[in-house]
């Protein structure tokens, strides 16, 4: 069975990435940081490296750069992963040997064990396990950035409905993925002046769950509009931001929000169950 090891310190798309390329027939690993990577890498010799650039202790130029100076480690093909498209980045990247380089906010999961599998048939004549086939959600895509419902007919939530506010559409398709597992009722939006168009024009979600990094208007913004809106303003709101400065979480609660999670410090199932708290 061949391994992919995943170094990446948002626990929500490690999660994600390792319980992808498990259900496509590899044997995925995980790491949080730049030493936990190096320590895996050294003992496992994965055949391939998901390597996020941002991640703590060592970042994953200096991963790459410590597997250059080492022989029996320095072929081992990396896909580096960013929040960022810099062009200094991405060249830096390429430099030291990563073979392909993959933005976040870009890509979604077909796109990333597409990669994993075309990466191992160019860089071995090993046999791979064959790529599943991907089961589109309702809630996969929001087509020319426009707000989407989607229905799921489990009884069990099937009067609830989850509002999601994020730009990053990997994370938009699982958490539809997801939340649709669990029975709820899922609408979406990428910017924020899309989802205060949707919460005007539609019948109110349960929750919304809101990302504060967005183009245009701020999650700030979203949700002090909410807030404003009397008839809004009742609807709970869940934070789900990278940012997670104690200035951060204390304005977003003072805004008015139910609670505030770091992406990076909970699980989805972590998430899903702060859902069912606040929903029933």
């Amino acid at each position: 069975m061949q391994k992919v090891l995943i170094a990446e310190d948002d626990a929500i798309l490690r999660e994600i990435l390792m319980g992808k390329l498990t259900t496509a027939g590899y044997l995925a690993l995980g790491a949080e940081d730049g030493d936990t990577a190096l320590r895996l890498i050294k003992a496992e010799k994965p055949d391939i490296i998901l390597l996020d650039i941002l991640i703590p202790r060592k970042n994953g130029i200096e991963v790459m750069r410590e597997m250059q100076q080492d022989t029996t480690l320095k072929n081992i093909p990396v896909i580096a992963i960013s929040n960022s498209d810099d062009a200094d980045s991405i060249r830096e990247a390429k430099a030291l040997g990563a073979k392909d380089f993959l933005i976040k906010a870009i890509f979604d999961s077909s796109d990333v064990l597409e990669k994993v599998n075309q990466m191992l048939r160019t860089e071995t004549s090993k046999t791979i396990p064959q790529t599943p086939e991907i089961i589109n959600t309702k809630a996969t895509n929001i087509n020319n950035s426009k707000p989407m419902d989607t229905t799921n007919t489990t009884p069990t939530q099937a009067s609830k409905t989850i509002f999601i506010v994020e730009d990053d559409k990997f994370l938009r398709e699982i958490a539809a993925q997801k939340l649709e597992t669990e029975g709820f009722k899922l609408a979406s939006a990428t910017t924020g002046n899309e989802a205060l168009e949707y919460l005007e024009k539609n019948p109110r979600p349960d929750i919304v769950l809101l990302d504060l990094i967005l183009p245009g208007m701020s999650g700030f913004e979203v949700l002090a509009s909410i807030k404003a809106n009397p008839v809004l303003k009742d609807i709970p709101v869940l934070i789900l931001s990278n940012l997670g400065q104690e200035e951060d979480i204390e304005k977003a609660k003072k805004l008015g929000a139910r609670d505030y999670l770091v992406k990076a410090h909970f699980s989805f199932a972590e998430i899903i169950k702060k859902i069912h708290e606040i929903v029933g």
